[in-house]
């Protein structure tokens, strides 16, 4: 992974990977490399984050059969809300060929923020001479500073949970004085002075910056298909597990798969309606 630094406060976070498909331990592997993806992408999903790579995953792009890793790869972009510029951008053309195949493979995956600076994405096809069965793909990318500076807002601080030490913090608030003559509502407020009060050695506060303004285009209506898009896709996910274990029929998995799908196109429509 490369932070290409862009001020000392911003960067675009860029990630490159490849994705394994033969062998005895590439599904393992793969499942893995998506866990790092994945705390990647959350850790650092107020800033620009660009993926890409050789994913080795047939999503459906060329009306293919959808494979293992491929339904990896939708599961990544899908549940993490970025958008394949491949399908919405690159035109859906294969990326990869040889003297009687043609494959979809390689992709470029945006998020949100990054999605805003993204000019232009494309399949060169003689544009590069490159010594590869691979195509290249060209991602054209403008960082706008004074666009940038009007989306952030100014800094705030919040609790950092995850690196709290838990044990000192009990062993705190054991050594507080409670106050049982009280009612309900006065121990409350009592109980939330105590937990600020607590030292920041147990839990302290970190900075962080929002990006408050959203692109015009996006509107609630599509926030909420996108919130249904993503339930339905973790539906279909837990349905094709318990049919892997043999629990349900094939059939009842295929119904929650195309009821995803459907939402995924109805998704795409309005976005791209609304950007008209």
């Amino acid at each position: 992974m490369r932070r290409e630094k862009v001020q000392a406060n911003k960067c675009i976070i860029l990630v490159v990977c490849y994705m394994a498909t033969t062998g005895p331990l590439a599904q393992e592997e793969n499942v893995k490399k998506y866990t790092i993806l994945e705390r990647v992408v959350q850790e650092f999903s107020r800033f620009p984050v660009i993926v890409m790579g050789d994913m080795n995953g047939h999503v459906g792009i060329l009306g293919e059969k959808v494979n293992e890793t491929g339904r990896k790869l939708i599961d990544f972009f899908e549940g993490n809300e970025f958008e394949n510029l491949n399908v919405t951008i690159g035109n859906g053309l294969h990326t990869w060929e040889s003297k009687e195949w043609k494959a979809a493979i390689d992709y470029v995956l945006v998020n949100h923020e990054a999605r805003q600076h993204v000019r232009e994405m494309y399949v060169a096809e003689n544009e590069f001479d490159i010594d590869t069965d691979h195509r290249m793909l060209v991602l054209k990318y403008k960082w706008d500073e004074k666009e940038v500076m009007q989306k952030m807002s100014t800094v705030k601080e919040k609790w950092c949970l995850k690196a709290a030490s838990w044990e000192e913090f009990d062993k705190e608030l054991g050594r507080r004085v409670w106050n049982k003559n009280v009612n309900v509502n006065h121990m409350n407020k009592e109980m939330a002075k105590m937990l600020y009060a607590t030292p920041e050695q147990i839990i302290w506060k970190v900075k962080c910056r929002r990006f408050t303004k959203k692109a015009k285009w996006f509107t609630r209506e599509i926030k909420k298909e996108q919130m249904r898009r993503k339930i339905l896709n973790k539906k279909q996910r837990q349905m094709r597990k318990l049919f892997e274990r043999h629990r349900i029929a094939e059939v009842e998995w295929q119904d929650a798969w195309d009821e995803y799908k459907a939402q995924q196109k109805k998704v795409k429509i309005i976005i791209y309606e609304s950007k008209r």
